[in-house]
């Protein structure tokens, strides 16, 4: 290696425009857990923040239709219901551990 080159990654982002910045690969670590807390916390994180998710994709949806793409529109609502389902499933076991 001569003395101008260094070795180290670099990360580099994706910009997507909408509500949140998203970087090219969802890579979260949340260290360790040590209670019940935590997850739950984590949980309720991850429910909120699918959701996002199912909003953005309703709309996308709602735009690629609007451009004529009736098909594909079909195919992102129908992947939009399957993360709702997923959302469900979430809210369901965030309100059991609550209780």
């Amino acid at each position: 290696m001569t003395e101008y080159e260094h070795d180290h990654q670099h990360e580099h982002h994706e910009h997507h425009d909408h509500e949140h910045e998203h970087h090219e690969h969802h890579h979260h670590d949340h260290g360790p857990m040590e209670n019940m807390e935590q997850v739950k916390a984590l949980l309720d994180y991850m429910y909120k923040h699918n959701r996002s998710h199912e909003d953005e994709l309703a709309k996308m949806a709602e735009k690629l239709k609007c451009l004529g793409n009736e098909a594909e529109a079909s195919k992102v609502s129908e992947a939009r219901d399957y993360f709702a389902k997923g959302n469900e499933l979430l809210s369901q076991a965030l309100s059991q551990l609550r209780s």
